[in-house]
This record gives structure tokens, C-alpha cells and sequence, in this order.
């Protein structure tokens, strides 16, 4: 009973704190989950480490997607509300015809989303970087938790900041990511061709030739985000057709190896989004990753990326550089979760470190 009562608080947070005012439907069927025992028990069997909230939906809303016939497909497509009077029943009936699936799904397979709409939030970090950068040399940048290395097609896309569209030479005109300008204009000017071609690291790539990986990520997408699912869609069309390259492992097995070999005519930045804690844990992940990069910092010059809670409600993008052992970072933004509405802050709070 212990073990369901620290799972059922698992899925009352999910519902309170994540999908609450953005997912009516998975704020009613976590909240079913928590009070219902026969589902927690299915539940349980996440694989540790995973989100159990987040598995078990996505795995509802992966076999829902396949054309599975049940009375609760009517309501993943956003045709009809789910009342919770009618949640458990129906939820519980799906879980009983479907265990044997729901278990092989949520015991082999990890949350790994790639939240395309992020690269919104990145550019102007880009653009800022380029601007410190007057050498001219070229910056590679490297995503550290890439996923299916969607983000390392950032220069694929277009964007929209409302008064501002930016279109780059090689911007994919139906793939449109849409970010909402808090406060002043973040920098948007910059030079595609001064930047290497980037790579990713992640422990796990997602195979984006592959339908049923792709599919996957699909289903970790909750049902209401209709644009964040299209987005996403496109950008794996873009994905398969120019494949990102990506180092499978993790970031500690690679990232001195990059350091070493990324050629001196270039400047190297290491990207962080929402994955400082996969690496590094939580809390003090941060700090370790800053530690790390000041000790690779004394072979050659590094810039960082990071965007994350870092202990705060709102999230915050955090630019660094690291040069001789010497580091110092900048709080430049905050921003949201998905990428949608981005603060940038005109003067950065100073975070010096040695």
C-alpha cells in the first residue's frame, strides 16, 4: 500500500503540476489512475527511472493511435470531453483488454521526446552567440540529448515571432515553429553559413527511417497539442530525408573526445536542453556540468547553452564560457517548457565563476 500511495501522489502531481490548463484529458485520467488501484498496479510496472504518469498515457495513446476500437478513442482525438464520472470505467475496461501491450510498452520503452518547437528559443541564443563571436570562425554546435537529432535542424525551419518571421536559406515553409515575444526583441540576426555542421549525442538515437520509433514519440504527445503533433511530423519528414548525425552513448564517453577533435578554426558549443539532469542528475546537475566543461576548458574554449528549471518555477536559459579554467555564465532568457513564449532578459544576471 506504501508503494501505491507514493504513485498515486506521483499521478495527483502530474495531474496538478503538468497537465492541468494544458491537457484536459490526461489531468482527468491521471487523477483516475490515483485513486484507482487495479490501475496503479499496472502502473508499477514502469521501468525505473521513467515517469510512470507519462508511460502509461503514452502507451494508451500509442495503441489508441494505432485504430484500436474502444469507446475512449472518441475522446484521445478530441472529439468529445472525458467526465470524469466516466473515466474510470472506461480507462479500466481499455488497461484490462490491453495489459499485455500496455506492459510490454511501458517496460521496454523511455520517455524520449524531441520538442522540435524548442529550436524557437535556441535561435536567438544563436544569434547572441554569433554576435560575441567576431572572428569569423565558425561554430559548431552540439546538442547533448538529441533524441532524433531534430533540434540539429534548427537552420530547416521557419519561425514565427509574431512582428518578426524569420526564414533562413534552407527554411522548410510548412514546418513553421511560433513563439511568443515577452518583453523586447530577442537578437534574430544571424549568418547560417558560420555554423559547422552539428552533431548530437544521445544514449538512445531515435531511428528517424524508423515507423515505429517515430510513432513513439508521436504517442509521448498529448492528444490536445494537434500542432505540436503536425510540427513534429514535419520535422521527422525533414529528419529522413537529411538524417542528423548523432554519437550514440553518453555524453561522458564523448564529450572529450569532441573537445579534442573539433579543429581549432572553429568555436564549440555544447547545447542543454531539459537534459542536464539525464547526465547529471538533480539537484546540483548544473553545477557538475559547469564543473566538467571548466576542466575541458583548459584544452580550448567552450561556450554552453542550457535551458531548465535550475531549481526555479519558471524556466531560464543559461549562456556560458568556459576558457582556461575560467567560467562565466549569464541568465539571458526565460522561456516555456515547449518553446512557445520566450522572455529575453536585456540585462543578463551575471554569474561569475572560477
Amino acid at each position: 500500500m506504501a508503494d501505491h500511495a507514493r504513485l498515486a501522489d506521483t499521478f495527483e502531481r502530474f495531474a496538478a503540476q503538468q497537465a492541468a490548463g494544458k491537457s484536459p484529458l490526461y489531468e482527468t485520467l491521471a487523477r483516475t489512475i490515483a485513486r484507482t488501484p487495479e490501475l496503479l498496479d499496472l502502473a508499477a510496472a514502469t521501468r525505473p527511472g521513467q515517469p510512470a504518469p507519462n508511460m502509461l498515457l503514452g502507451a494508451v495513446h500509442h495503441i489508441l493511435r494505432r485504430g484500436v476500437q474502444h469507446p475512449l478513442a472518441t475522446h484521445f482525438t478530441g472529439h468529445e470531453e472525458l467526465p470524469p464520472s466516466r473515466a474510470d470505467a472506461l480507462l479500466t475496461d481499455f488497461c484490462r483488454q490491453h495489459t499485455r501491450q500496455i506492459r510490454r510498452i511501458i517496460t521496454t520503452r523511455s520517455v524520449q521526446t524531441n520538442e522540435v518547437n524548442r529550436c524557437a528559443v535556441l535561435v536567438p541564443a544563436f544569434a547572441a552567440l554569433q554576435q560575441q563571436l567576431t572572428d569569423g570562425r565558425p561554430v559548431r554546435i552540439v546538442d547533448v540529448g538529441a533524441s532524433a537529432g531534430l533540434n540539429l535542424l534548427w537552420d530547416h525551419y521557419t519561425y514565427d515571432y509574431g512582428a518578426h518571421r524569420l526564414t533562413l536559406p534552407d527554411s522548410d515553409p510548412d514546418t513553421v515553429l511560433t513563439c511568443e515575444i515577452k518583453g523586447g526583441m530577442p537578437p534574430l540576426s544571424l549568418d547560417v553559413t558560420r555554423f559547422a555542421p552539428p552533431v548530437g549525442i544521445e544514449p538512445s538515437p531515435v531511428d528517424v527511417t524508423d515507423p515505429e520509433a517515430t510513432e513513439w514519440l508521436a504517442s509521448l504527445t498529448w492528444p490536445e497539442q494537434t500542432t505540436r503533433i503536425r510540427t513534429l511530423n514535419n520535422a521527422l519528414a525533414l529528419a529522413a530525408r537529411t538524417p542528423p548525425t548523432i554519437l550514440a552513448g553518453r555524453a561522458q564517453d564523448h564529450l572529450a573526445d569532441i573537445v579534442a577533435q573539433t579543429p581549432p578554426g572553429e568555436h564549440l558549443c555544447l547545447v542543454f536542453s531539459w537534459s542536464i539532469y539525464q547526465i547529471y542528475g538533480s539537484p546540483g546537475g548544473r553545477e557538475r556540468l559547469a564543473a566538467t566543461l571548466t576542466d575541458l576548458s583548459r584544452k580550448r574554449p567552450l561556450h554552453e547553452i542550457s535551458i531548465g528549471h535550475f531549481g526555479h518555477e519558471t524556466p531560464r536559459m543559461i549562456m556560458a564560457s568556459y576558457d582556461g579554467g575560467v567560467s562565466r555564465s549569464d541568465v539571458v532568457a526565460h522561456c516555456d517548457v515547449y518553446g512557445t513564449w520566450l522572455n529575453w532578459l536585456a540585462e543578463p544576471a551575471d554569474q561569475p565563476r572560477t
